[in-house]
């Protein structure tokens, strides 16, 4: 009877129950997507780091189940609210109150399993795209699979067994503490109201921007810094900014009631004073909410934001460390002591290099020198120039070498004349370059002085020299007698190398470097395959644990906005029909609920923009050095605003037509 009873109001309450089971919908079909991909073995098998995946997403579906439980949660108590009047009804005609819970219960198991059931579907599907970009970074063909391993069902039916056990056992207690009356008028019960003395409020309000102005500048300054006694101001900064978002959401209502209410043009316009107290009641009494939200947007377009930086970062870092296919490095040092005479250090380089001639079709190859005079002409421009390099003077590159190093990337050669000199170096030496070129002094190399030519950031490798961030590329015949700093051989292979091929030269050996007394075990080789697949590895890993937190945060915000949403059109249709009798056109009600829901929808979404933007230019600081020179850091944030609020976005579409339904039934009853 009362598994007959469930089903019948499944059926009857499906439209009511729309936004709890896309709600459930959403979520587990991410949780569903994300363990197809990191159990996935065609990915596994792609690199023998992307074992690790499968451990961040369990790592993060941890916290994510926590999230999507307070989430449902929170729906479930929605739903119940809507329903109470039936509920007390129910107890009126004499039904036991154990029975309406288990019937409750009962209604929202069936339903979670439908939205279970179809997210299985669309998390295969998702799960097949994920894996298709995944893919395509390695470069791999991707054919849709739907191979489905039991590990990752069993993982998320699990999550979905933890989560409902919580949400109805919480459930379940709220329903025994309720009596015939609070169900009947729980739906027009009104959350406590906080604070009530406006010119305290105002005062806090100022405050409270104040600590937020102040904990972005210590965010800034940390990153500015980033010493290991400056942590404090990390914390302090993120205490503040935590502070202020709530308290900015507590206080804006009154602030924004007061600065209009001194306008009598703008507080009589139109319906502003209606919008704006309905805004101040709704920042008064679900505060606490509104601000949660506000921080959860702003934790979303953090962690997405910084995983587009990432991801450029990595890939960065390959044609940085690994601009060829095979780069053998530190062959000779006349310069550094710890390799002065160790020839048999020099002997196991070239082993490496023979090995390399015997095995491999080879399409291109250098050999060449980084010298040094041990002057400090040019690197007296750059401000901490040891903490740019291992070395703090200058060091040189003929642009013979240089020439055909840009020709093996396939850039265009440079054109130097015999009297001039060109600087060459990474973003963490731009300023420095920016000096030396304003400077435009001349060098003097064994009596022949060089004018400058130009500086440039563009091009440079690190994988040229492991001495400076910087390069003097010079003439050829300007460089007798230098000391050598290191010796380098390259190699463009016909065949592109892979993790195998590092495991191949690996097992070589490796020689070992005498370093102030102490010895070193060194492994001269950068394999361009290797670099590729363990920089494409740990993007993977934490850009798609950055973009699973994000998408789990706006289905969290977007689904709690809409409900509280709704939840006013229940509570005010006595405004709204109020408006009507007063003579009202619908189509004027209906601009003003639009402005109703507009202003909920971007109160909790302003201040995270302006955090997110702010605090974006502060982690530049220490991405900037690893990133490529064409990151561009604002319009990587806006590219983030823009996704977060076209999914946003749709949540407010979805919301004004429910609404306006919800008004326009009410009307016509």
């Amino acid at each position: 009877m009362l598994s007959k009873l469930a089903i019948r109001n499944v059926k009857r309450s499906l439209k009511d129950y729309i936004i709890y089971i896309t709600t459930v919908i959403m979520a587990f079909s991410l949780i569903f997507a994300f363990n197809f991909v990191s159990f996935s073995e065609e990915i596994n098998e792609m690199s023998e780091l992307m074992v690790n995946l499968k451990y961040a997403v369990i790592f993060v579906s941890i916290i994510i189940v926590f999230v999507i439980a307070w989430l449902i949660n929170y729906t479930m108590r929605f739903m119940f609210e809507k329903r109470s009047k039936e509920f007390g009804t129910y107890m009126i005609l004499g039904i036991e109150k154990k029975q309406i819970n288990h019937l409750f219960l009962l209604e929202n198991i069936i339903l979670g399993l439908i939205a279970f059931i179809i997210s299985f579907f669309i998390g295969i599907l998702l799960g097949n795209v994920f894996s298709a970009i995944v893919m395509n970074l390695f470069e791999m063909p991707y054919k849709i699979s739907l191979k489905i391993t039991l590990l990752p069902v069993l993982l998320s039916a699990l999550y979905f067994i933890l989560i409902y056990a919580f949400t109805l056992f919480r459930s379940s207690r709220r329903m025994k503490k309720m009596k015939i009356h609070d169900l009947l008028y729980l739906e027009k019960k009104n959350e406590e109201k906080i604070w009530k003395k406006k010119k305290f409020r105002n005062i806090l309000f100022i405050i409270f921007v104040i600590m937020g102005v102040v904990g972005l500048w210590l965010c800034d300054y940390f990153f500015k810094i980033m010493q290991p006694n400056t942590m404090i101001h990390l914390l302090i900064s993120i205490i503040l900014l935590i502070i202020s978002i709530y308290g900015i959401t507590f206080t804006l209502g009154d602030f924004i009631l007061n600065f209009i209410k001194k306008r009598k043009k703008i507080k009589y316009s139109k319906d502003n004073l209606f919008v704006v107290k309905n805004f101040e009641a709704k920042s008064k009494t679900i505060g606490m909410s509104l601000g949660t939200l506000s921080l959860l947007i702003t934790l979303n377009l953090i962690c997405m934001n910084l995983s587009f930086v990432m991801k450029d970062a990595f890939e960065n870092n390959i044609d940085q460390q690994a601009p060829y296919d095979i780069l053998v490095e530190g062959i000779y040092s006349d310069v550094e002591e710890s390799w002065t005479g160790k020839e048999d250090n020099r002997e196991k380089a070239w082993q490496y290099i023979n090995y390399i001639h015997q095995n491999y079709e080879i399409e291109d190859e250098l050999h060449y020198q980084i010298l040094t005079n041990q002057s400090h002409q040019v690197s007296k421009h750059i401000k901490d120039i040891g903490s740019n390099g291992l070395y703090d003077y200058d060091t040189y590159l003929k642009v013979s070498d240089y020439n055909k190093l840009l020709e093996m990337l396939g850039v265009e050669p440079i054109d130097l004349k015999n009297n001039e000199y060109f600087v060459t170096g990474d973003k963490t030496v731009e300023e420095g370059l920016k000096a030396i070129k304003e400077a435009n002094e001349n060098i003097t190399i064994n009596d022949k002085v060089l004018s400058l030519k130009d500086t440039t950031i563009k091009n440079f490798r690190l994988g040229w020299s492991t001495g400076n961030s910087f390069i003097i590329v010079v003439p050829d015949d300007v460089i007798e007698n230098m000391q050598i700093v290191t010796e380098l051989y390259v190699f463009n292979t016909k065949n592109e190398t892979t993790e195998e091929d590092y495991a191949k030269l690996e097992k070589i050996g490796f020689y070992e470097i005498e370093d102030s007394g102490y010895i070193t075990q060194y492994f001269p080789l950068t394999i361009r395959g290797y670099m590729e697949a363990a920089n494409k590895s740990a993007m993977t890993i934490f850009s798609f644990s950055l973009l699973y937190i994000s998408f789990i945060f706006i289905t969290v915000v977007g689904t709690i906005l809409s409900i509280q949403t709704l939840s006013d059109s229940n509570k005010n249709k006595y405004q709204h029909k109020l408006l009507e009798k007063l003579g009202v056109e619908k189509k004027d009600i209906h601009k003003t609920i639009r402005k109703q829901i507009t202003a909920n929808f971007l109160f909790p979404v302003i201040y995270p923009i302006i955090i997110a933007v702010v605090t974006s230019f502060s982690i530049n600081r220490i991405f900037y050095a690893v990133t490529s020179a064409s990151m561009n850091y604002l319009v990587t944030i806006f590219i983030t605003i823009g996704i977060f609020l076209v999914i946003y976005g749709i949540y407010y579409i979805a919301t004004c037509m429910t609404f306006k339904n919800n008004i326009d039934e009410e009307s016509s009853r």
